[in-house]
């Protein structure tokens, strides 16, 4: 159980390689995010190509034919208003220059002058444009309410068309969603075959690379892969099944993680068997089963893990340095190296006086545990 020497580098270093791991995951979640969408743009059956093949062509003639009619309709009622509005001018003209031929003839009698034949030529000229335009108003009236007529009956027919339209869209409607839902999952599928060996690739680079020098770029990869997969499933599958999909996907993690952990207790790793009985020695405790290590000046004293920090005695060179078991466990804690015959750590790897060195398995042996059982 050597322990490996690795080089964590100054701060800023380490910061700088943080900070770009999560710029390469931002990138990583862009790119796959383009890709995303260009699988995305495809698109699939068009509404108007199902509606062809499906509603039937008389109906769709009868549309036609009816906004035909509509339109020729209200265009005859424009020309037709039009037409009554310059008469009704005109009208109002000819009324007004009758009504003042009239006044003059009026006053000329009350001077006893008979008026001349002109005059009288031109008040009954006036009189007959009046009845005429008049005539002629009413005549238009009444075809403008046989227009508006018309257009009311064309609008009922409109009506019941599209009453009888919407019944044959139905299932026209029902098609286009079935084709749209498949091929929004024909998309999902092929998003998904893009991302999840991508997602594979991470969780075995993760088990087994996270550990080495590339450890941050392998987080930064497995981060955007991961999320973005969990992007498009949400955006493709439907709320109330996504809901269960994110949870035990959720809990699978958590179970995967707590089995890890139990396992890195129940047959730990020496690098992290020996960072523990490091950790437990520097705080003069027993790295077994956590019991004070009264031995030397601490053998009357009582500390915790805070209070140990804050401790001060004198140095006493005349106090021996025997070997010491754990009075709680039994666990063999100092004991006589084998090369020099000083003192030594039981369950650190090497002998601080001459540097001779145990096999991990003779360290398992010391600390009670069953080499064979890993």
């Amino acid at each position: 159980m050597e322990a490996t020497l690795r080089s964590k580098g100054p701060w800023t270093h380490r910061a700088a390689i943080w900070l770009f791991a999560a710029a390469q995951c931002v990138l990583v979640y862009w790119l796959l995010g383009f890709v995303v969408n260009d699988i995305g743009s495809v698109t699939g059956t068009p509404y108007g190509e199902i509606e062809t093949r499906m509603l039937d062509p008389d109906l769709i003639a009868q549309r036609e034919e009816l906004t035909e009619q509509l339109a020729e309709n209200k265009r005859q009622t424009e020309n037709q208003e039009d037409r009554q509005r310059l008469l009704r001018d005109s009208t109002e003209n000819s009324k007004q220059t009758m009504d003042q031929l009239l006044e003059f003839h009026r006053l000329s009698l009350e001077k006893d002058v008979e008026p001349n034949a002109a005059e009288q030529t031109a008040l009954a000229e006036a009189e007959q444009l009046f009845l005429a335009n008049q005539k002629q108003y009413q005549e238009l009236n009444t075809q403008l309410v046989q227009l508006h007529e018309q257009q009311r009956d064309y609008k009922e027919q409109d009506r019941r068309l599209n009453v009888a339209l919407e019944a044959a869209r139905r299932p026209i409607y029902a098609e286009f969603e079935r084709l749209e839902s498949w091929h929004q999952m024909k998309l999902a599928a092929i998003k998904l075959a893009v991302l999840v060996p991508l997602l594979l690739v991470a969780m075995v680079l993760f088990i087994k690379k996270r550990q080495g020098s590339y450890g941050p770029m392998i987080y930064a990869l497995g981060v955007a892969v991961a999320a973005k997969v969990t992007m498009v499933m949400h955006e493709h599958f439907p709320e109330k099944y996504f809901k269960y999909i994110l949870i035990l996907a959720a809990l699978a993690l958590v179970l995967c993680v707590l089995i890890y952990l139990l396992r890195r207790i129940a047959f730990p790793k020496p690098d992290w068997l020996l960072k523990q009985y490091r950790e437990a020695y520097e705080r003069f405790f027993c790295p077994i089963c956590d019991f004070p290590i009264r031995r030397g000046p601490l053998k009357y004293v009582f500390w915790s893990r805070r209070s140990i920090k804050k401790l001060s005695f004198p140095r006493t060179e005349s106090q021996s340095d025997e070997p010491y078991s754990c009075p709680l466990c039994s666990t063999q804690l100092f004991e006589k190296c084998d090369a020099c015959g000083a003192t030594r750590h039981s369950l650190l790897p090497t002998c601080a006086h001459c540097g001779q060195t145990k096999s991990p398995e003779a360290l398992l042996q010391a600390a009670g545990a069953d080499p064979a059982a890993r």
